[in-house]
């Protein structure tokens, strides 16, 4: 073997073993940090009972149960809501939401809407529901809508058939026009 080869030889050598020294990968941030599910399904019911009775059903497109806190992570969000006597109430639904797996509270946010059984709509970027008290609430901006009538404002408080709504603040009352009164 020529000197030329083997110079060439021992360059590729060198090279190849460089090559799978201590180099690392780049990751994307946050990967190390990230929890991973313990399990991920697609389309899963989630069945609330309290007193021997249906409270509520959560549906998500994406569902992924995570241990370390225990907690439910949704896409694609679902939930209907029934009273004491299992009618139902009204559904909401909204782009992500998580569930606590241990108060069952839950959260969800990105273009939230309820609507009742009577067709009240409530709409708002993000909102928490207590499970214990069995009240929806948040503090963004709010939009409720029955029939023509509209209230916005920020901050909410009522129960799952938005019968009890309570807006905190900057509260604006009006009246949409139908077509034909113009």
């Amino acid at each position: 073997m020529g000197a030329r080869n083997c110079l060439t030889a021992l360059l590729g050598t060198a090279l190849l073993l460089a090559a799978c020294g201590e180099k690392s990968v780049d990751r994307p941030e946050g990967i190390d940090s990230a929890p991973l599910a313990a399990q991920e399904t697609r389309v899963r019911n989630w069945v609330e009972y309290r007193e021997n009775r249906k409270s509520w059903v959560f549906r998500g497109d994406v569902v992924r149960l995570f241990e370390e806190p225990k907690r439910v992570e949704s896409e694609g969000v679902v939930v209907d809501f029934y009273d004491r006597e299992e009618k139902y109430l009204s559904t909401l639904t909204a782009e992500r939401g998580r569930i606590d797996r241990k108060t069952t509270d839950m959260e969800v946010e990105g273009n939230v809407i309820v609507t009742n059984r009577d067709g009240a709509r409530l709409e708002t970027e993000w909102i928490r529901w207590d499970n214990k008290e069995e009240i929806i609430y948040t503090d963004a901006f709010v939009t409720l809508a029955e029939g023509r009538k509209r209230i916005t404002g920020y901050g909410l408080r009522t129960d799952p058939g938005l019968k009890n709504a309570e807006i905190k603040r900057d509260v604006v009352a009006f009246t949409v026009e139908a077509p034909d009164e113009r």
